[in-house]
């Protein structure tokens, strides 16, 4: 079938390098493999943002028409300190939360 993503070789090549990448993720890291979205998730991020082989620029910088910043990258999975929002909190209460970095923000 025309279109059909068997038929689309970039397509192909695409999602078997996401894959790749997802499993290397996962089997670097301590974390589940129930995370595997999460993981996707964050490879699609990177390899947003960094050039192709079609194009000198990133898919980011087309979309956005402005380079993108690579200094908030940091490793999935490593060990993270995050502070969340407790407004009622007292002087010498835990400020943060031991925790993985899985992702960003959307």
């Amino acid at each position: 079938m025309s279109g059909s993503p068997s038929m689309n070789d970039v397509a192909e090549r695409r999602n078997q390098t996401l894959k790749d990448m997802v499993r290397s993720m996962i089997s670097h890291s301590t974390l589940p493999e129930s995370l595997w979205g999460e993981a996707l998730k964050r490879t699609a991020y990177l390899l947003n943002r960094v050039p192709t082989k079609a194009v000198t620029k990133t898919p980011y910088e087309l979309w956005m028409s402005k380079k993108p910043s690579l200094k908030h990258l940091r490793i999935w999975g490593c060990p993270a300190e995050a502070r969340p929002y407790r407004p009622h909190e007292k002087k010498l209460d835990s400020k943060t939360v031991s925790s993985y970095f899985i992702g960003y923000p959307e």
